[in-house]
C-alpha cells in the first residue's frame, strides 16, 4: 500500500471513530506513522486537490469526502454480502442501538409460482403462500408462464427490470402480507434524517418493500438519501425461543460515519477486504 493510501485510510478510520477533523500530529501519533507531520500534510493536500479530502476551516484538520466514504465502505464491506453472517434478534437490536444503524430481517423461504390461471380478463397467479389477481394481458401470461415455479423473488426481480409495473406492485403487496409476521426490524429512529428528506424512502424501508425488491449489494443512492449507505445480504437467523435457525435476507442502513466494520466483526463477520 502506497504512504498516500495509507494516510487516506488513517484519516478516514480516525475520523469515523472520533467524528472531528483530523489533523496531521493526531493522525501520526494514532497511526504510530515514521513519518514527519510536514510530509504528512503535504499529502493531505495533494489529496485535498484530488478531491479526497476536505478542510472545513483554514485552521482545521482534513476531512473525507462523501465520495471518500463511499469508495471505502464499498472496499471494506463488499465480501459481507458473501459471508454466512448468524445473528439473532437481541444481539440485532444490542449492536443497532449501540452503533446507531438500523435492521430489517424478513425471511427468504420459498414462495414459489404453482399455477397461472386465466379467467374473465384476470390471470390468478397461485404461488406456494397465497395468489393475487392481476389483470390478463397474452405477452404477461406468455412471461409468466415461463416463471413456473420460481420464486417469487426472482419473478420481482425481472418484473422490475423490465417495468412490469402492475406485476410487480402485486408481487410486492403479497409478499408484504406474507412477511408481516415474521419481520423483525430496530433502530428505525437512526434514519429519522431520511424521513425527514424523502418520507418516501423511509417507508419503502421500515414496510420491507426496499429489502423486499432490492438485490444483495451495498448501496449509496436511489433507495438512500445522501450520506447514507444501505447494505443488504443473506442472514442465518436464530429464533431464540425455539432455537430454531432458518434463511433470512437482512438490510441495515446508517450515516456513512457508522462504525460498520465494527457493527459487522461483533456479528461474528471476519471477512473484510
Amino acid at each position: 500500500m502506497s504512504i498516500k493510501r495509507e494516510l487516506l485510510i488513517g484519516i478516514i478510520e480516525e475520523y469515523i471513530k472520533s467524528k472531528e477533523p483530523i489533523g496531521s500530529e493526531f493522525l501520526k501519533s494514532r497511526q504510530n506513522l515514521s513519518i514527519s507531520s510536514a510530509t504528512i500534510r503535504n499529502y493531505f493536500k495533494v489529496l485535498e486537490k484530488e478531491g479526497a479530502l476536505f478542510q472545513p476551516h483554514i485552521s482545521s484538520g482534513r476531512i473525507p469526502t462523501n465520495a471518500t466514504l463511499y469508495a471505502y465502505w464499498k472496499d471494506v464491506l463488499q465480501y459481507v454480502c458473501q459471508s454466512d453472517v448468524v445473528i439473532t434478534a437481541a444481539k440485532l437490536q444490542s449492536l443497532s442501538s449501540h452503533y446507531g444503524v438500523y435492521c430489517i430481517v424478513i425471511p427468504k423461504d420459498d414462495n414459489r409460482l404453482e399455477s397461472v390461471i386465466n379467467t374473465h380478463g384476470y390471470l390468478i397467479l397461485q404461488f406456494s403462500r397465497g395468489e393475487t389477481l392481476i389483470q390478463y394481458s397474452e405477452a404477461l401470461s406468455r412471461f409468466l408462464e415461463s416463471f413456473m415455479l420460481a420464486d417469487i423473488h426472482d419473478i420481482l426481480k425481472v418484473a422490475n427490470e423490465v417495468g412490469a409495473g402492475e406485476l410487480k406492485r402485486k408481487l410486492m403487496a403479497l409478499l408484504q402480507v406474507d412477511s408481516e409476521e415474521h419481520c423483525f426490524q430496530c433502530g428505525s429512529e437512526y434514519i429519522s434524517t431520511i424521513a425527514q428528506s424523502n418520507a418516501a424512502q423511509y417507508l419503502n424501508a421500515i414496510q420491507g418493500r426496499t429489502l423486499l425488491s432490492c438485490s444483495n449489494g451495498i448501496y449509496f443512492e436511489g433507495i438512500v438519501s445522501n450520506g447514507h449507505l444501505a447494505i443488504i445480504h443473506d442472514v442465518l437467523y436464530i429464533n431464540a425461543k425455539t432455537q430454531s435457525t432458518y434463511q433470512a435476507r437482512m438490510m441495515c442502513i446508517g450515516d456513512l460515519l457508522c462504525d460498520y466494520k465494527s457493527f459487522y466483526a461483533e456479528l461474528g463477520c471476519s471477512n473484510f477486504a
